[in-house]
């Protein structure tokens, strides 16, 4: 029988996948296929044979497909996983969007989480942050506050997926025991640098050409 912890990583790298395919797809909310409710329905009925044929072993092989990416890609976090479910039923049952604010500082939050966490813990500085998330209660001191900030200044989302990422994290979902794993991942990490790296460079151009003599 497959373990729990093996089980919720292969659904989850096919939920995922699901999400992947739609964005890069350009399904679900886009107004072609929101006018005719047929065509919406095919796409629902898409995703769920692409989620099916994911976590269903094809005939001769021993690991469904999903294994496979995940055997690639590795496992992934849990504020990863939150996301793509919500960008999947914001597409497929019209649930709202994450606002771009929100949004906004979700990723800035996860790369500089990112450029805290990776170098360190490759081994550069005599200080590894990845060790706190074996159960350093610093460490949830500061995931707690930076929380109750974010919070206070009128934004959901994040705490939102610190309060998941720390219940998982406590359930044992995740073969990993250390929390960071839980609210981070190198692929959410990469695109959340990405993000930023491109934020801070369209103000940088818009005020340069602003200033520009014309």
């Amino acid at each position: 029988m497959i373990a729990l912890t093996d089980a919720f990583a292969l659904v989850s790298m096919a939920l995922a996948l699901c999400a992947a395919t739609l964005c890069l797809g350009r399904f679900g909310r886009q107004k072609s296929f929101l006018r005719p409710v047929g065509v919406k329905g095919w796409v629902k009925a898409w995703i769920l044979v692409l989620f099916t044929a994911l976590l269903v072993p094809m005939p001769g092989a021993t690991i469904p497909l999903a294994g496979f990416f995940r055997g690639f890609i590795g496992d992934l976090s849990i504020t990863l996983l939150a996301l793509s479910v919500w960008s999947l039923c914001h597409r497929l049952f019209d649930v709202a969007a994450i606002g771009k604010h929100e949004l906004t500082a979700l990723l800035v939050v996860v790369g500089a989480a990112a450029l805290l966490l990776y170098p360190t813990a490759l081994g550069w500085g005599d200080w590894d942050a990845y060790r706190l998330g074996w159960g350093s209660w610093w460490f949830f001191s500061a995931l707690l506050g930076l929380s109750g900030v974010i919070a206070w200044m009128g934004l959901r989302v994040l705490p939102a997926l610190v309060a998941l990422a720390l219940l998982a994290w406590s359930a044992g979902l995740m073969e990993s025991g250390n929390l960071w794993d839980y609210l981070l991942d190198p692929w959410l990490s990469a695109f959340a640098l990405g993000f930023v790296f491109i934020k801070c460079w369209q103000t940088v151009f818009k005020r340069f050409v602003n200033r520009s003599p014309h």
